[in-house]
C-alpha cells in the first residue's frame, strides 16, 4: 500500500468519475428498497450545485449531520467527488451541543435530514450560514427556509479533507481530518486487506457514517461502484437477514456485535454464506471469538485500528490464520506494512524490545511524518504481531467507543445537588464494559438517578452517559480520596440484594 499523491489523485478521480457517470443499476439497498447509482449521484450533484448557487466557496467546510440512510449517503459521496471538505456532525450530541459546535468549528453550510432541523440548528443559519435538507424517505435536497444568503466568513481550508470524530482511543474525543491521501489509505485497506470488497458481492454495510469505519466504507462504494446494503442501526435480526439475503460471503462486525450475535436465539441455517469475519472496534476475549468461529464456521479475522490513523493498524487476514493458526491467540494481528509500530517505557519514553510490555506509538507517513503516542498498553512480538492489552488512562471502551470517567465525573459534579461525583466501569454482556456513576448529594437534596442521567445527556455525548447513576448521602471515603474497592463492594451487595 503506497498512500502516495498518485494514490490520492486516484481516489478523487474515482469519486468525480462516480458523480459524472454513475452506474445505473442497483447500488443501495436501504429498508429492502434499491436506489440506483444514477439517483444517489444525482442528489450528492444537486447539493453541490445548490451550495455554488447559494455562494458558498468550493473551499469553505460544510457540516453533515450524519445518519445512516440514504440521503446521507449521497451527501457524503457528493460532496466529497465535488472536492469539498467535510465536517461530520454527531446526532449523539443534545440540540444545543450540536448548535455551539457549528458555531465553533465556523462552518459555511449544514446539511441535515428534515428531521433533525430542530429550532437550535436553525437558529444557527442566522449568522449567513446555508442550510440544505433533504426529506427523511427520499434523497432530493432543497435550502432550507430562510436561509440567509449573506454568508459570514466561514472557515476555509486549501486542503480537502473529511473531518471525523475519534472514539478517543489516544485522549478525549476529538476530530481528525483525513485528507486524500489517508482517504485513499482507507480503499487500499478495505480493497486489499478485506478481500471481497471487490464487487464481488453485496457488502452489508453496519458501520456508521460518522465513524471512520463507516466513512472509509462508503467512499470506496463510490470510488468502486460496489452495490451495498445500508442499515441504519445494529439490530441482529436485521443484520443476520441482510447477510442471508444477500449471501453475503466476507462481513464485518464490532465486538458488542459478535456479543449480540453469540446471545441471539437464531434459527437453523443462518450465515450459512459466511466465510470470514472481519472485526474491529474494542477489545473482545479470544474465547468469544472462537465460540462465533465454531457456531457460525466462520474465520474470524481481527484487527486493531483508530481514526487516528486513518484505519487499521494491524490486522489478521486468512492467510495469517492458514499460516500461524491459533500460535498468536489474542493478538489483534500483525502491523500493515505502510506503517511502523513501536513499544516505549511508558515512563522514559524508552524504546523496548520485543515481547515487553508498554505503550503504543505508531507511524502513518500518508498521514504526518511524526509518530502518533498513544494511550494503549501492548506488546509487539518478534513476528510482527501487535497485542493490545488496555488502557493507561483508565478510559472505558463501551462497544469500542471510549468513555473518559474523569470527564464524566466533572460534568455530574456541575449539577446543583451534587457535591461529588465518581464513575468507573462495568461488565456488560453486549459492551464489553459501561459507565456507571456514584454520585454525593448535597444534604436535603430529593435528586434521583435518572435525573442525573437527563442532566448528562444534555452535557455530553449520550455514549457517554452512565448506564446507571445512583445517589449516596455520603460516598465511602478512605482519607479523602473515595474508598474505590469499598464502593464497589457496596455496588455488588445492592446488585445482589
Amino acid at each position: 500500500m503506497s498512500g502516495d499523491h498518485a494514490d490520492a489523485v486516484e481516489f478523487t478521480n474515482r469519486l468525480k468519475n462516480f458523480l459524472a457517470s454513475p452506474p445505473p443499476g442497483n447500488f443501495l439497498e436501504f429498508e429492502r428498497n434499491w436506489w440506483t447509482g444514477t439517483e444517489v449521484a444525482a442528489a450528492g450533484r444537486q447539493i453541490d450545485l445548490l451550495l455554488r448557487q447559494a455562494g458558498v466557496p468550493d473551499d469553505a467546510a460544510v457540516g453533515v449531520l450524519v445518519r445512516n440512510r440514504v440521503g446521507h449517503a449521497a451527501a457524503l459521496l457528493g460532496l466529497v467527488g465535488s472536492n469539498r471538505s467535510v465536517v461530520s456532525l454527531s446526532t449523539l450530541l443534545s440540540d444545543g451541543m450540536i448548535a455551539d459546535d457549528i458555531r465553533q468549528l465556523r462552518l459555511g453550510a449544514i446539511v441535515a435530514e428534515e428531521q433533525d432541523w430542530t429550532d437550535a440548528l436553525r437558529e444557527t443559519l442566522r449568522d449567513g450560514r446555508v442550510g440544505i435538507s433533504f426529506p427523511t424517505a427520499g434523497v432530493t435536497p432543497s435550502l432550507v427556509p430562510g436561509s440567509d444568503l449573506r454568508l459570514a466568513e466561514p472557515a476555509t481550508t486549501d486542503r480537502q479533507y473529511v473531518a471525523v470524530l475519534t472514539s478517543g482511543t489516544t485522549g478525549a474525543p476529538q476530530r481528525i481530518e483525513l485528507h486524500a491521501g489517508a482517504l485513499a489509505r482507507g480503499r487500499e485497506i478495505v480493497t486489499g486487506i478485506y478481500p471481497g470488497m471487490a464487487g464481488h458481492q453485496v457488502e452489508i454495510q453496519i458501520h456508521h457514517f460518522s465513524s471512520i469505519g463507516g466513512i472509509l466504507q462508503l467512499l470506496c462504494y463510490g470510488a468502486d461502484r460496489f452495490p451495498f446494503c445500508l442499515l441504519e442501526k445494529f439490530e441482529v435480526e436485521e443484520w443476520v437477514a441482510a447477510i442471508d439475503r444477500h449471501q453475503a460471503k466476507v462481513i464485518s462486525a464490532g465486538a458488542p456485535m459478535i456479543r449480540s450475535l453469540l446471545a441471539a436465539d437464531l434459527p437453523p441455517g443462518s450465515l450459512t454464506s459466511a466465510e470470514v469475519l472481519h472485526g474491529g472496534g474494542g477489545a473482545i476475549e479470544p474465547e468469544v471469538l472462537e465460540e462465533c468461529e465454531r457456531r457460525f464456521n466462520v474465520q474470524v479475522c481481527w484487527a486493531f485500528g483508530a481514526t487516528e490513523f486513518a484505519g487499521t493498524l494491524a490486522s489478521w487476514t486468512r492467510d495469517l490464520k492458514s499460516e500461524f493458526g491459533n500460535s498468536k491467540r489474542g493478538s489483534c494481528g500483525r502491523v500493515l506494512p505502510d506503517c511502523e509500530v513501536r513499544i516505549t517505557d511508558r515512563d522514559t519514553g524508552e524504546l523496548l524490545p520485543a515481547g515487553e510490555e508498554g505503550r503504543l506509538e505508531a507511524l502513518i507517513p500518508v498521514i504526518s511524518s511524526e509518530w502518533i503516542r498513544t494511550n494503549d498498553l501492548a506488546r509487539l512480538d518478534e513476528d510482527g504481531f501487535l497485542y493490545v492489552l488496555g488502557r493507561m488512562d483508565g478510559a472505558i471502551n463501551r462497544g469500542g467507543f471510549k468513555v473518559l470517567p474523569n470527564a464524566v465525573a466533572s460534568a455530574l459534579r456541575r449539577h446543583p445537588a451534587v457535591v461529588d461525583a465518581v464513575v468507573f466501569a462495568l461488565p456488560d454482556q453486549r459492551l464489553g464494559e459501561v459507565p456507571v456513576a456514584a454520585v454525593e448529594a448535597k444534604p436535603g437534596s430529593s435528586v434521583t438517578g435518572e435525573e442525573l442521567r437527563t442532566f448528562c445527556r444534555q452535557h455530553m455525548a449520550v455514549t457517554s452517559v452512565p448506564a446507571e447513576i445512583r445517589v449516596y448521602e455520603r460516598l465511602p471515603r478512605q482519607t479523602l480520596k473515595v474508598d474505590m474497592p469499598r464502593l464497589r463492594e457496596d455496588w455488588a451487595k445492592n446488585d445482589a440484594g
